[in-house]
């Protein structure tokens, strides 16, 4: 984390920990519309303005060791190949034949030197380039030069790696911005996924997100899981461009809400030693840097009322049996604290849907919440958002400068 960034996390923290008042400057939050978690119209745009044109998070380089490995990204009703190139790149390929659009990878993971339908058995090279048609003679029109795998925009970024399904998205490096400087001193590229699973949850996705971006229940919902090790009062906030954020939080003791691993990096930087740092990044991932490693979790859409967490617990490399019966721990735990979020859910979703309540509220501890809505908006472009459906833009002064 560069020194403005240190600079701004301390002392707004000292600040925090005195404030006993509403600040006078910041503005009151209106109502944010229920509709925007249950109306198949904000649904829809949403597909078209967020999810078709917004970096996401995809995979892990880590899991793509060699030439010829594959991942498989699953959401938003799509299928893409991640897969590790013969010249060391790492590609994204829609996964979908070009003769008759069948999928040519059925397993999640793997390893192939060549793409072959398992349809028709047209054959393709790790570049996507169609290289064998089966009875090509009776393709007389078939350019297999003009028919190669459609790709789809990849770039990674200190081992991890996003999608963007407008192929002309800004580059990645321009999007995530802040995060840049904000993760300087922790070794990103060194993680390796100890553990990756799915949690389905009975509601709208952006419901599930806004309990990561906030503090304000877990002296009630987490009174012994997380409280016990949390200073929540000196939780704080900063807001960047493009909807991404930075949360932190001092540390009641020890250098991590975990027991120690048996290998931890020793040039993790003070910073994440002594507090919890967060960073919310736009869209919909949410990583929390711990030294022992840290649950990586993204947040996708299944319907208006129906999403899935993804979560890849990241940690350090070894093979050890110590490590895999620490990372076992840590799974249970994991799950263990969703759970005490996991079980309100589906009655938040019930209440908007229904109508029991026509809107809800973000105080002032919750205005990464807002910010997240508004980035949502603008994105999607705040004229096409039906008026009872939009929310007023009203903190887009309290950004907090880019680091130098």
């Amino acid at each position: 984390m560069r020194e403005a960034a240190l600079e701004l996390l301390n002392r707004t923290m000292d600040e925090q920990l005195k404030r006993s008042e509403h600040p006078s400057d910041f503005p009151a939050l209106p109502p944010i519309p229920a509709g925007r978690y249950t109306d198949p119209r904000f649904e829809a745009l949403e597909k078209d303005g967020l999810w078709n044109r917004t970096w996401l998070l995809a995979g892990i380089a880590s899991d793509l060791p060699t030439p010829g490995s594959y991942r498989l990204f699953q959401h938003l009703d799509r299928s893409v190949i991640l897969s590790h190139g013969k010249d060391g790149r790492i590609r994204a390929f829609h996964n979908a034949c070009r003769h008759r659009g069948s999928p040519l990878l059925l397993e999640p993971q793997g390893r192939a030197m060549r793409f072959i339908c398992p349809y028709h058995a047209w054959g393709y090279d790790l570049e996507g380039a169609l290289k064998s048609v089966p009875s090509q003679h009776d393709f007389a029109c078939l350019d297999k030069a003009e028919n190669g795998l459609i790709e789809v925009k990849c770039e990674t970024y200190r081992g991890f790696i996003f999608v963007n399904f407008d192929d002309d998205a800004e580059p990645l490096q321009d999007f995530l911005g802040e995060f840049v400087a904000l993760t300087e001193g922790y070794p990103l590229e060194r993680m390796v996924v100890k553990d990756h699973f799915f949690v389905e949850m009975a509601c709208n996705w952006k419901i599930a997100y806004h309990n990561f971006l906030e503090i304000y229940h877990v002296n009630t919902v987490h009174p012994k899981t997380l409280a016990p090790h949390l200073d929540s009062r000196s939780f704080v906030i900063a807001l960047y461009e493009g909807g991404h954020m930075r949360f932190g939080t001092r540390k009641k003791g020890g250098e991590s809400l975990f027991k120690t691993p048996p290998v931890k990096p020793d040039d993790i930087a003070p910073v994440f030693l002594e507090n919890t740092v967060a960073l919310p990044t736009f869209p919909n991932s949410f990583f929390s840097l711990d030294p022992v490693g840290f649950n990586l979790q993204c947040f996708w859409p299944m319907g208006s009322d129906r999403s899935v967490m993804e979560v890849r617990q990241m940690g350090w490399a070894t093979d050890s049996e110590e490590d895999k019966l620490y990372w076992q721990g840590m799974r249970t735990a994991t799950e263990h604290i969703l759970s005490e979020d996991l079980c309100l859910f589906e009655n938040i979703q019930q209440s908007l849907r229904n109508g029991t309540i026509p809107s809800i509220w973000a105080g002032y501890q919750e205005r990464a919440l807002y910010w997240f809505e508004e980035e949502i908006d603008r994105r999607i472009g705040p004229d096409r958002v039906p008026a009872d459906l939009r929310v007023q833009p009203r903190i887009g002064s309290f950004m907090a400068p880019r680091s130098a």
